[in-house]
């Protein structure tokens, strides 16, 4: 079996690692596992939990699932990829990090495959709009077609922007005013729509999953 750790951003994201990618991934002999930083965490508290993580289990992979969204200017190359485009900027702050970690002195297992999930957890829900507005309305007054609005605003859910009132999460909670659970609605929602749907919907994510599965060939 080849093991992957997985850093969690928060809570909603390790369940989103038991619960969705964990029996994926099972299937081809790959056991991912999440830990998580609980948010609001530095750069240098991140770098630090990598480190331990990697040193302190060698015969496993590491990986991150962290949002860009409210990331610090001090993550190495987000200064320099601020004006790339949303895919291009996150693919050079990955890089970035990647380098800065593999080049610590005192990291004895490099096996680090860094994914920072643009923009944020809940952009993957907009990979079904419809399924959002079937579960939200349930105890919801939703107004009918707004995710979708939402939605065909922009050229995948990876691309819902990543301002303080317009982030994913943001606008789902404008809709819901205020009451879209996180933990609860967020990983129901991922669940119902499934893996295959939010991989076909948002390229960056389907990336990082096929580099997951692509470690399953070297068994």
């Amino acid at each position: 079996m080849i093991r992957v750790n997985v850093l969690c951003e928060g809570i909603t994201e390790k369940l989103f690692v038991s619960r969705i990618l964990y029996p994926h991934f099972i299937e081809r002999e790959i056991v991912v596992s999440g830990s998580s930083l609980d948010g609001g965490f530095t750069y240098g508290r991140l770098k630090y939990n990598i480190i331990e993580w990697l040193n302190n289990d060698q015969d496993a992979y590491l990986t991150t699932l962290v949002d860009l969204y409210g990331m610090s200017k001090k993550y190495p190359g987000y200064k320099d990829s601020k004006h790339l485009a949303p895919v291009e900027k996150v693919l050079a702050i990955e890089n970035a990090v990647k380098q800065d970690v593999l080049s610590s002195p005192n990291l004895h297992n490099h096996k680090f495959i860094p994914y920072f999930q643009l923009h944020e957890f809940e952009a993957l829900l907009f990979s079904d709009t419809q399924m959002m507005e079937d579960w939200l309305s349930l105890d919801l007054p939703i107004p009918k077609g707004s995710f979708e609005a939402i939605r065909n605003a922009f050229e995948t859910p990876e691309h819902i922007n990543d301002s303080p009132l317009t982030a994913p999460s943001k606008r789902l909670e404008a809709v819901t005013n205020k009451r879209y659970d996180k933990v609860e609605d967020g990983i129901i929602i991922a669940k119902d729509i499934g893996l295959g749907k939010i991989r076909q919907a948002c390229p960056h994510f389907d990336s990082f999953i096929r580099t997951i599965e692509h470690l399953g060939s070297k068994l």
